[in-house]
């Protein structure tokens, strides 16, 4: 029964690996062969020199299990080598590329040696590292569990990328943690750790201790700002409304920055305004009351309440009001002027020579504020000498 040779785990003849060593040191090559019978090995140097195993020479040796010891290493060294094994089964070929360096250079990082990343579900995460150094240095990822990656290696969600860098496919909560790079070379080893951290629910940072206020007919603006992981902002109006994205909405907006803009507030858009922030860990809220101003109407210079006057001689009575919304006015400016005042009799019996004038302040909300506001009224009495 025959088993054909095996090197390394290598089988056939299109075998190809890169070796380093450094000038001046001493470089083991293995070239551990298997298979029944025991293969024979040989190694086939440049100028088609072949030497088998086991050979002892000056600088150079073929131990009895294949392997190729080169000591003090020169700069001419570096040259394709092949190690053969065979057996009855077959043959088996390693070819090792062989590079000499001048000097040697610890791994030194391209990144900052730690570094803290957010960590967001469902979305993949590139976790960099690169080194550089001489001899160029092999990187190895050390997941949080303690499982190794090498370069190309691949192990559920995570792929060690031929850059160095370590892809997590549609990460979970489950991994959080601290991920270390190594960097090693024939001077020695480097290290870079990345910390993987849960996101976290929103927080909106401005609040509203005391109720805001807005006179009738001006802008109002409400900020909603939030911290922590993206989060999706929602207003609810007083009335119920939901405003769910930047939009606009009649005298209401949502601005890109999550701001509510009311344009000419009026005393309808009084009541409880509620912003909302919501990410995947959970969600935080703001309640803002707002209160609109609409000043009651007021009279606040007119006439005595007699005012007399001689018959065909003009008067001005006067009445100067305050409020918001401001006054509407039957007269300019809220005077009246008589002019040629003459008796005028209402009810001849009762009144004689009296008449009255009545100075009325409507408001443009005056419908609205009729259960809470007491009209402001003045009666001006005219009488004649």
């Amino acid at each position: 029964l025959f088993s054909p040779p095996a090197i390394s785990g290598f089988t056939g003849v299109a075998n190809t690996i890169r070796v380093i060593g450094m000038k001046d040191q001493r470089k083991l090559v293995d070239c551990n062969a298997s298979g029944i019978p025991v293969p024979r090995v040989t190694w086939v140097l440049p100028q088609n020199v072949v030497l088998p195993a086991p050979y002892y020479g000056s600088r150079i040796t073929v131990h009895r299990n294949g392997s190729l010891e080169i000591k003090s290493l020169k700069k001419s060294d570096s040259a394709h080598l092949t190690c053969i094994a065979r057996n009855e089964g077959g043959e088996a070929r390693l070819a090792v590329q062989l590079e000499v360096l001048e000097a040697a250079e610890k791994p030194q990082l391209r990144e900052p040696k730690t570094d803290s990343i957010p960590l967001t579900v469902g979305s993949a995460i590139v976790l960099n590292c690169s080194f550089k150094g001489s001899p160029p240095p092999q990187v190895t990822w050390i997941l949080p569990n303690g499982s190794a990656l090498m370069t190309g290696a691949r192990l559920s969600k995570f792929f060690h990328r031929g850059d160095g860098a370590l892809l997590i496919s549609n990460p979970s909560l489950s991994e959080a943690g601290t991920y270390r790079c190594l960097g090693q070379n024939v001077v020695g080893l480097t290290e870079r750790s990345v910390t993987l951290n849960p996101g976290r629910k929103p927080e909106i940072r401005n609040f509203y201790n005391t109720p805001l206020s807005v006179i009738n007919g001006e802008n109002l603006y409400l900020h909603c700002m939030s911290s922590g992981d993206p989060a999706r902002l929602m207003w609810t109006l007083p009335s119920g409304v939901v405003l769910n994205r930047p939009q606009r909405v009649g005298r209401y907006a949502v601005l890109p920055n999550g701001t509510l803009s009311i344009q000419q507030a009026s005393v309808y858009d009084r009541g409880s305004y509620i912003c909302q922030a919501t990410n995947e860990y959970g969600s935080a809220l703001i309640t803002v009351p707002v209160t609109v101003v609409a000043y009651p109407p007021r009279i606040t210079n007119g006439p005595g309440p007699n005012t007399y006057a001689k018959r065909g001689a003009a008067i001005q009575l006067n009445c100067v009001t305050m409020g918001i919304p401001p006054a509407e006015y039957i007269h300019p400016k809220g005077s009246l002027i008589i002019q040629n005042p003459s008796f005028y009799s209402v009810n001849v019996t009762k009144l004689k020579q009296t008449s009255f004038y009545l100075c009325l302040y409507l408001t443009s909300i005056l419908e609205t504020l009729l259960k809470e506001l007491d009209w402001a009224e003045m009666f001006f009495f005219f009488f004649y000498c």
